[in-house]
């Protein structure tokens, strides 16, 4: 006569078989995936994050916070400090100022943003609140600066999508 917790650890022991399987099944597409189609999950790491974002402002009711660093370029907003870099090469009559980050630098904060956002930007110790009044969307490589002239706001931010050859501009005015 067979006792019933032998059967049971039987059936535990093919259950954590089966279930480390189905682990490493999972863990394997999932590297395939990424190496194959890193744009695919890049993506939706972005949609991810937007959720995140989008759920932190409209449930919570918090308004974002955007901090602004130094000023140059390519180098400094590489740097990746979480700050967003005040961009030279946009400097252009009829464009703000453009502030700039790498989506994975913090960047990606401005991706759900819509008209009538409400943010804090903070700079050299002085945080005030700003609105967004305009965005422009652009292809992300050779996009002609030109293209933004015309963008409304006193300042600008900027930070590509994950996954696509999208860039987004964010056109902001302070609060009164």
């Amino acid at each position: 006569m067979r006792s019933r917790s032998g059967g049971r650890r039987r059936w535990l022991s093919r259950l954590a078989v089966i279930s480390v399987c189905v682990c490493t099944v999972t863990a394997g597409v999932l590297c395939a995936v990424t190496l194959l189609a890193p744009q695919v999950t890049e993506r939706a790491y972005g949609v991810a994050q937007g959720a995140v974002e989008t759920i932190q402002t409209t449930v919570v009711g918090s308004v974002p916070v955007v901090h602004l660093g130094a000023v140059g370029g390519l180098a400094q907003m590489d740097a990746c400090t979480g700050k967003f870099t005040e961009m030279r090469a946009y400097e252009i009559p009829g464009v703000p100022p453009v502030w700039a980050a790498h989506n994975i630098c913090g960047g990606d904060i401005v991706l759900t943003w819509a008209l009538g956002q409400l943010v804090d930007i903070e700079h050299d110790g002085v945080t005030r609140r700003y609105r967004v009044v305009d965005i422009r969307y652009t292809g992300k490589h050779y996009t002609p600066i030109a293209s933004l002239v015309g963008l409304g706001g006193q300042l600008a931010l900027q930070s590509c999508f994950y996954g696509e050859n999208r860039m987004k501009f964010v056109g902001l005015d302070p609060v009164q």
